[in-house]
């Protein structure tokens, strides 16, 4: 008789559709024979839709902790704890999980009757539920794609349980079995900050399959730039870059996709040069996005240097870039610096940009040359920073834990 396939517990409270990260990893072990069961947060019964969709080819079983239908009293009154928790943090200063998200008590229980040999563990909630397992004995790894207590803007700060987080990253980091995280710069800061041993860097990067790039791409005229995220808002850069368009000789194309509020909107549209355009773009399905991105010339991987999250992460987006054959205009975060030195695939800028920087985006956005150079520097980086090289890493880390 062959033996029960080990079973991995994934918990995070994203919708799988909107965490390629989580995703990737559940498919990963789903396909390497393992019984895989996820854990997260139903926030919109159009997104759980999509993320049957996503894992229906595979043997995945997907569990919400929480169903948050709008209008329903259970999602009212949930939605009305986690305020609580924010303005118990932000006023009586108390250090509460309930400013985690939406149901952070109840994901432990959920997680202890799948009786998993192995857990997961993915954001917030999931950082806090991993170290509850902890001491229920459990076995528990820790996927820490940002740094969670320094990954926000100071307004924001106010209402996040900062000292609680650093608690948890800092049980994860010495307890878990093993951790992760995007980057080696963000993986070194983290193993310093809490003298423990660095977590193995696995990056943002996707299946090579998804790399469909032409290697005759053409540029168009003008240049069409583009950013896309979840949301289009303030934090990200965008505002600056915005200002820097202004010392752009040439006229350009700024395309942004994404959630926008109107009065965001307004202001970017206010605030864009006569010369250029700017538009707007609906959130596409994850399933689209790479032919989507593919459409455009340039990537836009502006981020800030602050918060210190922000500043050694290397995200989603930039390897989406060269994955559809696109040259990138990235900030000098040090986590972009780390994952662009190798094959330089477009060119490095600071914001706000000096002097320099703007001489040297014109000269290169005028170079036809030069954007050819990175378009093929970008496609070579494609072919080395994608999931079958790093899920290896991944694949080897779950067979040593689950057989000490």
């Amino acid at each position: 008789m062959s033996a029960l396939p080990k079973h991995i517990c994934i918990i995070t409270q994203s919708h799988l559709c909107r965490n390629p990260r989580v995703l990737k990893e559940a498919i990963l072990l789903a396909q390497n024979g393992y019984k895989v069961t996820v854990i997260n947060t139903g926030y919109s019964a159009q997104l759980s839709n999509e993320d049957d969709e996503l894992i229906k080819p595979y043997n995945i079983k997907l569990l919400s902790a929480v169903t948050l239908q709008a209008g329903s009293m259970k999602s009212i009154l949930l939605r009305l704890i986690g305020k609580t928790g924010r303005w118990m943090v932000r006023v009586l200063k108390m250090e509460t999980p309930l400013a985690l998200g939406y149901y952070s008590w109840g994901y432990k229980n959920l997680a202890l009757k799948q009786d998993a040999d192995l857990y997961i563990c993915h954001q917030e909630i999931g950082l806090y539920c991993g170290v509850q397992l902890i001491e229920q004995q459990k076995k528990v790894a820790f996927d820490l794609e940002d740094w969670y207590s320094e990954d926000l803007l100071p307004e924001a700060k106010s209402y996040r349980p900062l000292i609680l987080l650093r608690q948890l990253e800092q049980q994860a980091l010495q307890k878990g079995v093993f951790c992760i995280s995007t980057s080696n710069v963000m993986a070194k800061h983290l193993g310093d900050a809490y003298h423990s041993s660095e977590p193995t860097r696995i990056y943002n990067v996707f299946n090579k399959d998804r790399s469909i790039f032409d290697e005759d791409k053409q540029m168009g005229s003008p240049l069409r730039l583009f950013w896309f995220s979840q949301t289009i808002g303030p934090g990200r850069g965008l505002e600056e870059f915005v200002a820097l368009l202004h010392q752009m000789e040439a006229p350009l194309e700024l395309h942004l996709l994404g959630n926008v509020s109107v009065e965001y909107r307004s202001l970017l549209q206010s605030g864009i040069a006569q010369k250029h355009k700017i538009f707007f773009h609906e959130p596409v399905k994850a399933a689209l996005l790479p032919e989507k991105i593919k459409s455009f010339d340039i990537g836009l991987a502006i981020e800030n240097t602050s918060p210190l999250s922000r500043n050694y992460t290397v995200t989603n987006k930039f390897f989406q870039y060269l994955q559809a054959g696109l040259p990138v205009i990235a900030t000098r975060t040090a986590g972009q610096i780390e994952a662009f030195e190798k094959y330089k695939p477009g060119i490095l800028i600071n914001l706000p940009a000096g002097a320099k920087d703007i001489g040297d985006l014109n000269t290169w956005l005028s170079d036809k040359q030069a954007l050819k150079n990175a378009t093929r520097a970008a496609q070579n980086a494609a072919r080395e920073y994608n999931w079958e090289n790093e899920s290896k890493k991944l694949l080897s880390l779950v067979e040593k834990a689950l057989h000490e």
